[in-house]
């Protein structure tokens, strides 16, 4: 909308004789001082409203993870502090590994023994199975005799038993121990498990690292969502993608444009209320988890229709109006029918054309007919008679 500034201006004489009035009589009949009422104005154009409502909430994290280490022991040593920045796979701190590497060792020792076994085993598999082949070349042209044969297999038989057994504990016992011991050597490395800031840190060079609780907390400040809970009749109005504003105060005035990114179903047992959240932009990485947020969901919105400042529609007995100006520079009082509205603006749905002038302050002062000249930037000056008549006049 185009914005100008107009002033209305009335002169009359006060009816007393003066030098040069030419005229005994006074001129007038009201009494009224001179009076110069500044007014801002606006030109009508097609724009965009949008209805929303109001919630409070807290700025949290989309990924927030407590490191609690698979392995107890004594931190020997500590890489990171509190607020330090972090990158996924690196470690964080190491748990003293003396008895880890202990494990390793006799681990591997038994599973070197267990394929030893089986290397021996598999030696003498191979050489039965030879002499059963032999035997059997024998019977068959009448140089050994059954026994003989019936001997072979069973020493072959004997030895393949041999061998499988020593396969599956190398398998199933000397394999798994030596991961095993392997695992909680590479455990006594804790290692961040996203990338994100050091938010807590429970331990110290030389303190315990227990299984049982966090060692220290990761938050990823890239990605910031807040969480709020609607009503049955807002949930139908709302949808992935949705619009929303989100204030935080201790960073700035200015909202954040950011969309909804999950809706629930099913209403809350206790409350009955739905549960929305909305991904939350921190290119500039100011925003934190725990701040408290205002959030402006936007549930209706409109295009190209008529709006105009929440204050230029102006009530009395009923009835809503506004004043236009025409190429006169008279005032007219205009009939309006109003749609949406928020804080800021409301929707005009009959009344009002594209193009129209209308007054967007001072119209308090205003009556139809009135005349109005462009003077600039003036102070406000009213008759005592307007002031008295905008009093009784309810703003929207």
């Amino acid at each position: 909308m185009k914005k100008a500034t107009y002033v209305l201006t009335a002169a009359i004489c006060s009816g007393l004789l003066c030098t040069g009035c030419g005229s005994s009589k006074p001129v007038g009949a009201t009494g009224q001082n001179t009076v110069a009422i500044a007014v801002e104005t606006e030109e009508i154009a097609p724009q965009s409203i949008e209805r929303y409502v109001s919630i409070s909430s807290k700025v949290s994290a989309e990924q927030e993870i407590s490191i609690i280490p698979q392995t107890s022991g004594t931190v020997k040593n500590l890489y990171v502090s509190l607020g330090d920045e972090v990158h996924s796979g690196q470690i964080l701190f190491e748990i003293d590994n003396t008895n880890a590497k202990i494990q390793v060792q006799q681990a591997q020792g038994s599973y070197n023994t267990a394929q030893s076994s089986i290397d021996s085993y598999k030696i003498k598999y191979d050489d039965l199975l030879k002499t059963l082949e032999q035997t059997q070349k024998l019977y068959n042209v009448g140089a050994a005799s059954q026994n003989e044969l019936d001997d072979a297999q069973s020493n072959v038989d004997q030895a393949k038993l041999q061998l499988d057994t020593a396969e599956k504990n190398l398998e199933y016992s000397a394999s798994a121990s030596l991961e095993s011991a392997q695992k909680e050597l590479s455990d006594t490395k804790v290692k961040a498990e996203i990338s994100g800031i050091v938010s807590s840190l429970d331990i110290a060079q030389g303190s315990t690292a227990s299984t049982q609780s966090p060692a220290l907390t990761l938050v990823n400040m890239d990605n910031l969502k807040v969480s709020f809970q609607v009503s049955e009749d807002v949930i139908n109005l709302i949808r992935q993608g949705s619009t929303v504003y989100v204030t935080v105060s201790a960073v700035s005035d200015t909202p954040i444009t950011a969309s909804v990114t999950g809706v629930s179903t099913a209403a809350d047992s206790t409350t009955g209320l739905y549960l929305v959240e909305a991904a939350l932009p921190n290119p500039d990485g100011t925003l934190k988890p725990g701040m408290f947020a205002n959030v402006e969901l936007v549930v209706e919105k409109n295009d190209n229709v008529i709006s105009v400042p929440l204050n230029t529609v102006l009530e009395k007995n009923g009835e809503q109006y506004v004043f236009t100006i025409d190429e006169s520079n008279i005032a007219h009082k205009i009939g309006v029918e109003t749609g949406l509205k928020n804080n800021d603006y409301i929707e005009i749905t009959n009344g009002l054309s594209i193009g129209d002038t209308v007054v967007t302050k001072g119209q308090d002062f205003l009556s139809e007919g009135s005349q109005v000249n462009i003077t600039g930037d003036e102070a406000e000056t009213v008759t005592e008679e307007q002031e008295n008549q905008s009093e009784s006049e309810v703003r929207q």
